[in-house]
């Protein structure tokens, strides 16, 4: 800064902050009558405000609900609670998506999906694989002869010796080689008489037949024997 004097204001200049005469960039203080001896640093220019990361998103509800619903369907109510899974997450996509990006919880609605339909599927098959091996069990059981037929039905039919027919049959199980019907029996004139059941065995009294029309047998000492099945 120079040593020369700076140039008086007008008189009658209030006191206060004026252009430096000497350097105009600067301030110099006016107290009325005199310039003071220096002039203020001027101030430093404020700092840009720092830039605050925006808050993260609050995870939808509803998001977690379908989570933990989807994990507890593989112990609690397979498949049904996995569908309700599944329809919690849709409910909650669509939370997201209304709410502007304030709601996350995407992810967690995609995994829940995943493992919904991972359940669905495997309880699914898992179901068709038991009701094949019950069924096959069953099969396999009835060809084996577990349930076996018994022969002395024969002599339970309570009929006088005489040819009989069954032309009404409800009843036929037929096990390899072992057969039974049962029905009205009729008499030789036509006359119903009663319900029975007759036991059959080898391929001519138990021929594979899809429908069985008629079963012909005839009662000789309290004992039925199977003559012919059509």
């Amino acid at each position: 800064m120079s040593d020369q004097t700076p140039q008086t204001p007008a008189s009658g200049t209030p006191a206060g902050w004026y252009p430096d005469p000497q350097n105009p960039s600067q301030q110099r203080y006016w107290d009325g009558t005199s310039w003071s001896q220096t002039a203020p640093v001027p101030p430093a220019p404020p700092m840009p405000p720092v830039p605050t990361a925006g808050a993260a998103p609050e995870t939808s509800t509803k998001a977690i609900v379908g989570l933990v619903l989807s994990i507890l369907a593989w112990v609690l109510c397979p498949i049904i609670a996995a569908i309700v899974a599944l329809f919690i997450a849709h409910s909650s996509d669509k939370e997201i998506k209304a709410s502007g990006g304030s709601i996350g919880g995407a992810g967690l609605n995609t995994a829940t999906r995943i493992i919904s339909w991972i359940n669905i599927v495997a309880y699914t098959l898992g179901g068709i694989v038991i009701a094949a091996l019950i069924g096959f069990g069953v099969l396999f059981a009835s060809t084996s002869g577990i349930f076996d037929i018994d022969p002395s039905i024969n002599t339970r039919t309570g009929l006088a010796d005489g040819q009989y027919v069954i032309t009404s049959v409800n009843i036929r199980v037929n096990l390899t080689d072992e057969c039974s019907y049962g029905g009205m029996a009729r008499d030789s004139a036509g006359t119903d008489l009663k319900d029975v059941t007759v036991y059959g065995t080898g391929p001519a009294q138990c021929p594979d037949l899809v429908e069985v029309q008629a079963v012909y047998f005839d009662v000789q000492g309290g004992t039925a024997t199977i003559t012919r099945v059509e």
